[in-house]
């Protein structure tokens, strides 16, 4: 039952983040600590299975699509060194505070994308180096975040990118899922090198993780822009309201 359980959930919320970008832990963390899973082990699954669905995801979302493809790679390595310090620091920070304060984050993005109306529904390419600058700072912190609690990172990502790169909502969940891979697996690789692992379940959280985010990204792609940008709404704006009032 327990297995079935992980299976589920992990569907759900693959399925949901991949539309939506608002992260699967929101899902994943309330039914895998009630289930008795303790929080290392529980982060450890989350970044196995991104590890395995995050690309498969981006695949669907950049089909025919332009890739800039040395944004995504530089963007990515910058992200690895807050990767590294997220797994180094994590069991010693208060989640709360993190909580409060990404909630506050993300019911601002969200607010501000649907109140802008056009925001990420064109794709209209930046190309001045001055303004793509200013994405790379952004790196660091999203990398630390996206192993330690990995909730609503894509939305952080996207609006970052409509604004330094001219990318739509199609583009920009596909480029992070892409850039993510190095994160989650270099997240993945430390905290089993930490002994955080569990044979039983990976294997049945990484079958519904993958399915729900191919079923989820393929799906989005087909409905375009306009869907995306309502599921990243309102699965952003209960993502935000639930990490805000810790409920």
């Amino acid at each position: 039952m327990e297995l079935i359980i992980i299976l589920l959930t992990t569907f759900i919320s693959s399925l949901l983040s991949s539309m939506s970008g608002g992260g699967t832990n929101i899902i994943n963390f309330p039914v895998f600590l009630s289930l008795g899973i303790p929080v290392p082990f529980a982060l450890a699954i989350s970044s196995v299975n991104s590890v395995f669905w995050v690309l498969p995801a981006s695949r669907n979302y950049l089909r025919g699509r332009q890739i800039d493809w040395k944004f995504l790679i530089l963007f990515s390595l910058i992200g690895l060194i807050g990767v590294y310090f997220s797994i180094k620091l994590i069991l010693g920070f208060d989640q709360r505070i993190f909580e409060i304060i990404m909630g506050s984050l993300i019911v601002f993005l969200v607010s501000f994308t649907y109140f802008k109306g056009e925001l990420g529904l064109i794709e209209h390419r930046i190309y001045s180096k001055t303004r793509q600058i200013f994405a790379y700072p952004f790196a660091l912190l999203l990398g630390f975040y996206e192993n330690a609690f990995n909730v609503g990172n894509a939305i952080s990502f996207s609006l970052v990118s409509f604004y330094t790169k001219g990318f739509d909502f199609i583009d920009a969940l596909g480029h992070y899922y892409a850039i993510s891979f190095a994160w989650v697996l270099l997240g993945s690789a430390l905290l089993i090198k930490a002994g955080f692992y569990d044979l039983r379940i990976m294997p049945v959280a990484i079958v519904g993780s993958v399915a729900g985010a191919y079923i989820g990204s393929k799906y989005a792609r087909y409905k375009g822009n306009k869907f995306v940008k309502i599921a990243f709404c309102a699965i952003g704006g209960v993502l935000g309201l639930k990490l805000l009032l810790g409920i």
